[in-house]
């Protein structure tokens, strides 16, 4: 399985779960719990990334567009859409889906737990939530990086951002 992330360039084979998401929380874990964020495919990681930069054009020049190869025998899970708690993509956070995602992350089953993005209408594209706790995070391989993350044609039409 491929997955993506974006991130600064130094943690793009950092696996310990201890970023951004661990310090303040987020959609699928509350602060404390280490956890790793993917999306399942590169457009998906860039709307993700979009929740955070107003302009791609304010994206760091360290960040870089990372393919990861999970192992074929990866332990994955999922959460369908039956089973989301209501305002599941709301923004802030709810506290529903943080607890369901501490628990996951608690007990250790999966190395991947698939849900919806919350970046895309309908949760219609999903992310992979990594348990960095789990031993097969030690097969988490980073196959390719990219420092190109967009078209330099993509959102032209936004305040200060010129078309080439």
């Amino acid at each position: 399985m491929r997955l993506y992330r974006i991130c600064p360039e130094r943690f793009l084979e950092d696996y310990s779960g201890l970023g951004a998401s661990f310090q303040d929380g987020a959609r699928w874990n509350t602060a404390g719990h280490p956890v790793l964020y993917f999306a399942c495919s590169p457009a998906t990681a860039l709307l993700e990334l979009a929740n955070y930069v107003p302009s791609p054009r304010l994206i760091p020049s360290d960040y870089r567009l990372g393919v990861y190869s999970l192992p074929d025998d990866a332990s994955l899970e999922s959460l369908p859409h039956g089973k989301l708690p209501k305002h599941w993509a709301a923004y802030p956070y709810p506290e529903s889906t943080q607890r369901l995602g501490d628990v996951w992350l608690e007990g250790v089953g999966g190395l991947a737990l698939l849900v919806p993005s919350a970046a895309v209408s309908g949760g219609l594209e999903n992310i992979a939530v990594i348990n960095p706790k789990h031993a097969q995070v030690a097969k988490v391989q980073l196959l390719k990086t990219f420092s190109d993350l967009f078209n330099e044609r993509t959102f032209a039409g936004i305040q200060g951002n010129k078309q080439p």
